[in-house]
């Protein structure tokens, strides 16, 4: 693991532990996940399988969007680690829902 795979899977675990308690959210399975696979693995099969997080709903129900793995994808120093069309695939679902990184 990279150094900025490492980093992107860090930020992504706080975010994760920011948003526990929001109605639904449920952040153990995922923490383990990333912790287990690496946030970059995990994200990249969220994205094949769901088009979005698990979470996304939630966190944009509660106006949240900046803790979503769409929202640290986008991130500059972390689109290097995805292909073009999975960065592309978050901008627009953020943007979608009114989210401007």
């Amino acid at each position: 693991m990279t150094d900025t795979e490492k980093k992107f899977s860090d930020e992504w675990v706080k975010k994760a532990e920011q948003a526990q308690g929001m109605d639904g959210y449920n952040s153990i399975k995922l923490i383990k996940d990333i912790q287990q696979y690496g946030g970059v693995s995990v994200a990249r099969r969220t994205l094949s399988r769901n088009g979005c997080s698990d979470n996304f709903e939630i966190l944009k129900k509660n106006k949240r969007l900046d803790l979503s793995m769409e929202a640290l994808i986008v991130r500059g120093e972390f689109g290097t680690l995805f292909e073009d069309d999975e960065v592309n695939q978050c901008f627009a679902l953020l943007c979608e829902c009114d989210y401007f990184v």
